[in-house]
């Protein structure tokens, strides 16, 4: 974490700049590792549901199935990397996720939503749109135990599909319980 997301973390009158480690309190830390399985089973119906309509469309599903052992890969290497936790200032979020051709090497992302911004914390298992604008089945979350946890911003108007969205948290409801306790 750089300077200035240190300083816009930090409580004010308190400064720490110069001690290099971060010290922050976890109150409360989302686990992946339970879920893991049905999240990469869910991807995968998902992927291959689409591949069998592309085969018939246009034949380009074909390829989609031959990759999807790759596509496996990424999806485990994704959700092992994951990590969300609670701090007293701000819910973390941050992942490693491989490239589609993970000889590329990996995306990798943070990022901080501070407390007193958060609206509400909406945990989701239905048809929804996600950052893309593309629905997804609700029946295959139901049947494989995958929620989505979205974050939503106070006083911002957006639409829904730019607050943070995070899939595949074990316990939704105790990670919202512990949000909304913090604020």
């Amino acid at each position: 974490m750089n300077l200035l997301e240190r300083g816009l973390l930090s409580k004010p009158g308190s400064c720490d700049e110069d001690s290099g480690s971060e010290d922050e309190t976890i109150l409360y830390t989302a686990s992946f590792q339970e879920m893991e399985d049905n999240f990469v089973k869910y991807q995968t119906a998902q992927w291959a549901l689409y591949s069998l309509l592309l085969i018939l469309a246009w034949g380009f599903g074909l390829f989609m199935l031959l990759y999807l052992p790759v596509r496996r890969h990424i999806l485990r290497k994704d959700i092992q990397s994951r990590k969300l936790y609670v701090t007293p200032n701000a819910i973390v979020y941050k992942y490693r996720k491989p490239v589609p051709f993970p000889c590329f090497g990996v995306l990798k992302k943070e990022k901080h939503v501070l407390l007193p911004s958060v609206a509400d914390v909406v945990i989701e298992q239905g048809i929804h749109q996600n950052s893309t604008g593309i629905s997804r089945s609700g029946y295959l979350q139901s049947l494989f135990g995958v929620y989505f946890i979205r974050i939503e911003n106070e006083d911002v108007r957006r639409p829904p599909s730019d607050d943070v969205q995070i899939q595949g948290v074990v316990y939704p409801s105790a990670f919202r319980k512990a949000v909304l306790a913090g604020l």
